[in-house]
């Protein structure tokens, strides 16, 4: 059962595409995907799938995909006998507590961009290492890294010509001419550096990525320029005596000379089956989400969310779902 749904995951992420700066709504219930030392927020070895379709009949929209998984590495505990005893039976030995314990996660990440001309596919793999720092707080670092594979599609980035728009393209615009004439496939290192804070109550995430990674031996094309992006989130769980949790969190990202961008989200998980929530993204966009546990491995979610600024009148707003199996 558990090879068929991880084959079924696998199979159905290659075939959608996905965007290459990720703007999932359900942000709480994906947090490695923004920073790999947000591993250690869930400990529950799991294989998920986020899917987004932004901007939807706007055409040429970004889409976007992300599979994702995860385990902690457990040390084996050997089962001692005594072959002199006369009755034998199970003996684990009682581990000595240590002022600081070390976990350390592992996983992988695949993303897929399809952003009108340009596609990339991004393969990553994942580590974490998560210290106690007392019987409530645990601090964690995380390090990814990979190699991103991009791409330029000229038929689907044609553009108009510069001295009459009623004829076709015969050069003038530098930056299109350059993009024709230069190689449409190239290879790029990609990787992230993450921090992470934590208890049971609170989350603090920050984390970088691109930047001056150095690119030596594989192909750079003139259009990409892999600047320094970081993100942050915090996030806290407050629990309820009516079997409810409230999840309300905070995502702030931001990539050189571009503007902030700003989320909030609150999560509502009922007796931990359901979840409900809303999503705002300030100057771009506001959705509501909600998912269950369909089985106690698998859980499954959707978000909705529709343009708040101009753009509203071109576009019937963006979908998402989620998917995960945990182990």
């Amino acid at each position: 059962m558990k090879q068929a749904v991880v084959a079924s995951f696998i199979m159905f992420g290659f075939t959608v595409y996905a965007q290459q700066l990720p703007q999932f709504r359900q942000f709480i219930l994906t947090p490695s995907v923004y920073n790999p030392a947000a591993m250690a927020f869930h400990k529950q070895s799991s294989i998920s799938l986020s899917g987004r379709w932004q901007m939807s009949g706007f055409g040429y929209e970004p889409r976007t995909l992300v599979l994702h998984g995860q385990t902690l590495l457990k040390k084996k505990v050997k089962t001692i006998y005594n072959p002199g005893s006369r009755i034998q039976r199970d003996y684990t030995p009682v581990e000595k507590k240590k002022k600081f314990v070390l976990r350390h996660f592992v996983g992988g990440q695949v993303v897929s961009d399809d952003y009108g001309a340009f596609r990339f596919l991004d393969v990553n793999g994942n580590y974490a290492l998560n210290l106690s720092l007392n019987s409530d707080w645990k601090a964690t670092l995380g390090l990814r890294a990979g190699i991103r594979n991009n791409v330029f599609l000229p038929n689907q980035g044609v553009v108009l010509n510069v001295l009459d728009p009623e004829l076709v393209y015969s050069g003038g615009d530098a930056t299109y001419d350059a993009l024709l004439n230069g190689n449409q496939r190239s290879l790029n290192f990609s990787g992230s550096l993450g921090f992470g804070l934590n208890n049971k109550r609170w989350f603090f995430s920050v984390a970088t990525m691109h930047g001056v990674i150095p690119q030596f031996l594989l192909q750079k094309q003139n259009y990409l320029d892999p600047r320094l992006h970081w993100n942050a989130s915090l996030g806290y769980n407050i629990p309820t005596s009516s079997g409810l949790e409230i999840h309300p969190a905070f995502l702030v990202k931001k990539m050189g000379a571009a503007p902030y961008s700003f989320e909030f989200s609150t999560l509502v998980t009922i007796n931990y089956l359901f979840w409900a929530g809303v999503n705002y993204h300030h100057g771009a966009s506001a959705g509501v989400m909600a998912g269950m546990e369909v089985s106690g491995n698998l859980k499954i979610g959707y978000a909705i969310d529709f343009i708040t600024n101009r753009l509203n009148q071109f576009t019937n707003g963006g979908h998402e779902i989620f998917l995960r199996y945990g182990f």
